[in-house]
Order: structure tokens, then sequence, then C-alpha cells
């Protein structure tokens, strides 16, 4: 993926416009944070991540 420009940003990461360079489809690309953590990945971060996970449609990889 190419990012193009930022969109949004939040507490735990930043959220970016991007383009799929194979299929030149465009996209959105949330980038998480962990600079900030000394403890690992943020509770929430992977509640997010989980329930993510589950969702079974084709706009979200």
């Amino acid at each position: 993926y190419e990012k193009v420009e930022k969109i949004g940003e939040g507490t735990y990461g930043v959220v970016y416009r991007a383009r799929d360079r194979l299929t030149n489809t465009t996209i959105a690309l949330k980038k998480i944070r962990l600079e900030q953590e000394d403890e690992g990945v943020p509770s929430t971060a992977l509640r997010e991540i989980s329930l993510l996970k589950e969702l079974q449609h084709g706009n979200v990889v």
C-alpha cells in the first residue's frame, strides 16, 4: 500500500487514505502507535484488532 494523505488521528493511531499498488483501489489504512507504550500493545488496540478479525467483509483486511 502507498499512503496518500492523513485523514484522521486518535489516541492510539493515525488513519491514512492509501492506495493498493496492485489494484489502484483507494483504502483506509490505520497505523497503531506503539512507541509511547512501556507495556506493549494497549488493551483498547487489542480489543479493536480482535473485533476486526471477527468481521467477514471484503472491505476489512
